[in-house]
């Protein structure tokens, strides 16, 4: 037997072992029999040779018949999805409760909103919105609560791109985008606050409002100009990721 890594890409992460540590990007350990190939990788990962459009072998392009060694580093790439955004995974954060003082929760409309015109432009995108999720949270116990807001602020590390509705400072929001930072995504900021540190230093676009931003996505500027952006921006993360 011997010891590897692997690193997966796009919407092979699906694939990735439940017990593997580090973020979805991160590469993993995988123990493989002696005289084992690329693609000895992908099936034990429950991965069809078909799903697979591409593979290196320690950062060199590879064939799936190409033999493995202690201590490679094993890359597997997706079909590239166009412009279609099939594989983008999308999580919505925004303002909630914001700065109010009592339990309830701001107007959620510019949720739908952003959802409707991304689906408009890209149909197959993947969306996370943690209100969608949970309409009825207000009402939540303390320990439901609880684990609703952890588990959403964790899903946000795990997006491709955030896009963060601030028209007013919101510390959840803030903690979003920092796993979406931690975890590589590429961020979108609509805010006029745009000289907040925890803004200026996550986000790789800062849209002063809704308006704006939507305007964005129904002239295809989106899809023709900030959808190669993210791209870019994911494949050089995965690429030289400082935590690999």
């Amino acid at each position: 037997m011997m010891e590897i890594t692997v690193k997966l890409y796009g919407n092979l992460r699906k694939y990735r072992p439940d017990d593997a540590p580090g973020a979805p990007h991160h590469p993993f350990s995988l123990t493989v029999a002696d005289g084992a190939v690329v693609e000895t990788v992908a099936a034990q990962l429950g991965i069809d040779a078909g799903f697979v459009a591409g593979t290196a072998v320690n950062g060199e392009s590879a064939h799936l018949d190409a033999p493995l060694q202690e201590g490679d580093q094993v890359s597997l790439f997706p079909p590239t999805a166009g412009g279609d955004g099939a594989d983008m995974h999308v999580f919505i954060a925004g303002i909630m409760q914001a700065t109010r003082m009592d339990d309830q929760i701001e107007n959620q409309n510019y949720r739908r909103q952003i959802t409707e015109a991304l689906q408009k432009q890209l149909p197959q995108v993947q969306i996370t919105d943690p209100w969608a999720l949970n309409r009825g949270s207000v009402n939540y116990d303390e320990e439901r609560a609880r684990h609703t807001f952890i588990t959403n602020t964790n899903r946000a590390g795990a997006a491709d791109l955030l896009i963060a509705y601030l028209p007013q400072p919101s510390m959840g929001t803030a903690m979003e985008m920092w796993e979406a930072f931690k975890g590589g995504a590429y961020i979108i900021a609509i805010t006029p606050y745009k000289h907040h540190w925890s803004v200026r230093f996550t986000a790789q676009e800062i849209w002063p409002d809704l308006e704006s931003f939507l305007g964005l996505l129904e002239n295809g500027r989106f899809t023709q100009e900030t959808l190669p952006k993210i791209r870019a921006y994911r494949n050089q993360v995965d690429g030289a990721s400082p935590d690999d």
